[in-house]
This record gives structure tokens, C-alpha cells and sequence, in this order.
């Protein structure tokens, strides 16, 4: 409101001149949205922890539009890939329905070539990979056993779940329903 009364003082018009509906209209026209009423607690962010990058990214539950897209790049290669916009909202509500403000990312975008190399060396990681097409998230919360997280995933009915109990994460992807186990 403040900025539309200086242009309006720049532009020589009184606050008084200007209709009421205008200014509401103005004020709507923001970019920046309404501010939260007095009292109401704000929605607590959730942090997106890259074990392979060691970057943060703090994500707001309420506003998921946040391009992840680089964070969530491959670590070997640095490349990004346009991923999957249903990944992100996974992981929060994972940590929203567990109660906890921190997910830790194991894997999201996994270059064509650094998943041939994973492969090679014997890893468990599939020929053609949802994570080769940005479909994939690789993800553990820090005070919750890997079973329980692998529940809450299947319960998800999202896509494909794997649970990797001696690496302590779970697989979610975008791809069909499926379930499988892995080290």
C-alpha cells in the first residue's frame, strides 16, 4: 500500500482522489503475497539436505514452486535435468507426517553416464533408471528407521518404492507401482 501511495504522490495525485477499489486493486496486483493474519504461526520450513553436494535448501510446504531442479542435480557430472515436480512435495510430506525438519538426499538426478559407471562397479542401480529421467529421489530422515520410512512410502501409492536397509534410505520414483528391497 505504501508503494502505491508514493507513485501515486510522484504521479501528483492525492490518496483521497484515488478510488477505493483501485487501491485494493493495486495492492492485489503484488507479486508478494498477503501477509499472514496477526497471530497465526507460520508454516515451519523443511530442510533438503544433498549428502553428496553438503548444500542446504530450506523448502516452504506452503509454496513448492521453488525451482529444485540444480539442487538436485547429479554430483558426479554436475548436470541438472527438468525433474519431476511431484518429487519434492514426496520428501516434505514425509517429513511433515514424521514430524521432523530435515530430509537428507541421497540421489535425485543421475546422469546417463555416472549411472553406466555405478553399474559397472556393481552397484544395484537399474539399466534405464527413473533417476536417469529425473523421476527419482533417494532419501532418509535421520531419527526414523529405514522400515518405517519404507511404510510410509508404499502407503504413498505414488510410484515405485525400494527400501535399502544396509544404506539406510528409501527409494521413491514417479514410475508405476512397484515395491522391492536392496542393500
Amino acid at each position: 500500500m505504501r508503494v502505491v501511495a508514493v507513485l501515486l504522490a510522484l504521479a501528483g495525485i492525492g490518496h483521497a482522489e484515488v478510488a477505493k477499489k483501485d487501491r485494493e486493486a493495486a495492492t492485489k496486483s503484488s507479486k508478494h503475497p498477503a501477509p499472514p493474519a496477526p497471530g497465526t504461526r507460520p508454516v515451519p520450513l523443511v530442510n533438503l539436505f544433498n549428502e553428496h553436494t553438503h548444500e542446504w535448501l530450506a523448502v516452504d510446504p506452503a509454496a513448492l514452486a521453488a525451482n529444485t531442479d540444480h539442487f538436485l542435480r547429479d554430483h558426479y557430472t554436475n548436470k541438472a535435468i527438468a525433474m519431476d515436480p511431484r518429487l519434492v512435495p514426496i520428501v516434505v510430506a514425509a517429513a511433515q507426517h514424521f514430524k521432523i525438519d530435515t530430509v537428507t538426499i541421497v540421489s535425485a538426478f543421475r546422469h546417463p553416464k555416472f549411472n553406466l559407471i555405478l553399474r559397472k562397479k556393481g552397484h544395484q542401480v537399474a539399466r534405464d533408471s527413473e533417476h536417469t529421467h529425473g523421476n527419482a529421489i533417494d532419501f532418509f530422515l535421520a531419527t526414523i528407521p529405514t522400515p518405517q520410512l519404507d511404510a510410509w512410502a508404499r502407503a504413498q501409492k505414488k510410484g515405485g518404492v525400494g527400501i535399502y536397509l544396509q544404506s539406510g534410505f528409501v527409494h521413491m520414483d514417479t514410475g508405476p507401482l512397484r515395491h522391492w528391497s536392496g542393500d
